[in-house]
């Protein structure tokens, strides 16, 4: 049997876990929305599900009547792409008129599909897969679609990005404005029972067995990080194993852990500041798992001269977070292993 696992980023595989709740929400937006322009930016660290997610959000909205639904990457020709693909979607009697239309740039042409569907009562949702950099094209397809939105035109874009590539467009004053009338999201970690669960379902349905003793261990062990949950998955799958026991999780384990390190955890370090490195060298050296926050500023205050921002960066990345009030720790599973071992290249 093929294995049902597909790590990596940006793949889609059969046995990525949902998110029911928040793609629900972003739903009931999209349909009270009209007349408006909304922009809704998804972010998270590599590898949380992004994709995925996105990519249920935009079937989910092709089943929905009275939307046109365009799934974009950023590196495609926007424009193009948007009129085709509102083209191909139209009824006949949108694109008999479609077809009569007259105009002399892409933007203009772009602007009057988008008024001829709302003649026809139909909403334009957008979704931008690896809107990681603020590029030209990227600005222009927003303002376009803000121009369009104040315009009387229903237009929803979800762009999903890496968070720690979010500076870039803040510090754009072009994107600035648009990011801060946006409204932002981060991808939280998947819940551990619904990791346990899944896990069970795929190797049940498959006819082999996962000990109920080491079923929570192998949640744990995946953090609720969607990328590590596609690497244990396909190394438990590969190992060829009937019944997964102890013996059976610990002997993968290595392979795992310098997956998820090689694959992960070194792109995400990579684009680091020093300061938020040397908050991790620290984490990562104290004896206790979970360090008392005011200990650690007082550490960073030491080295670094910004701590509070290298703190708050690391959180939004969801590389620490705050378990309790006043108590700091490594989200993403093993990365304090993964920083010890790695020290001379996160230095």
């Amino acid at each position: 049997m093929i294995n049902p696992f597909n790590p990596g980023f940006g793949n889609i595989s059969p046995s990525c876990i949902k998110r029911p709740a928040m793609q629900q929400k972003l739903l009931d937006q999209a349909d009270q929305l009209q007349q408006g322009f909304r922009s809704i930016f998804i972010d998270g660290p590599r590898g949380c599900g992004k994709t995925v997610f996105l990519n249920d959000l935009g079937d989910a909205m092709l089943d929905r009547d009275g939307w046109i639904t365009v799934d974009l990457e950023l590196h495609d020709d926007f424009l193009s792409t948007l009129v085709g693909a509102i083209y191909y979607q139209a009824s006949a009697a949108i694109t008999k008129e479609l077809d009569v239309l007259d105009y002399d740039t892409p933007s203009e042409m772009f602007i009057q599909y988008v008024e001829t569907l709302t003649k026809y009562q139909q909403r334009l949702f957008i979704t931008v897969d690896e809107a990681n950099q603020p590029t030209e094209s990227l600005l222009t397809l927003l303002q376009l679609c803000q121009q369009l939105g104040n315009h009387g035109n229903s237009i929803m874009v979800v762009l999903a990005g890496i968070t720690s590539r979010m500076p870039q467009f803040l510090g754009d004053d072009n994107f600035a404005a648009l990011v801060q009338k946006s409204r932002r999201l981060t991808l939280p970690m998947l819940d551990l029972d619904t990791v346990a669960n899944q896990y069970q379902q795929i190797f049940t349905k498959a006819h082999r067995v996962i000990e109920p003793e080491v079923l929570p261990n192998i949640a744990t062990a995946t953090g609720g990080y969607a990328y590590a949950f596609q690497i244990l998955g396909s190394l438990l799958w590969g190992s060829g194993v009937k019944k997964i026991n102890p013996a059976a999780f610990e002997k993968i384990m290595p392979d795992y852990q310098q997956q998820l390190f090689s694959n992960a955890y070194l792109p995400i370090v990579d684009e680091l500041t020093t300061g938020d490195r040397e908050v991790i060298e620290i984490l990562a050296h104290e004896i206790s798992s979970v360090v008392d926050e005011g200990f650690l500023k007082e550490q960073i205050d030491d080295t670094s001269t910004a701590a509070p921002v290298c703190l708050q960066h690391l959180i939004e990345n969801q590389i620490v977070s705050l378990p309790q009030p006043g108590q700091v720790a490594f989200t993403l599973p093993y990365f304090r292993e993964f920083a010890i071992k790695n020290e001379a290249r996160i230095a």
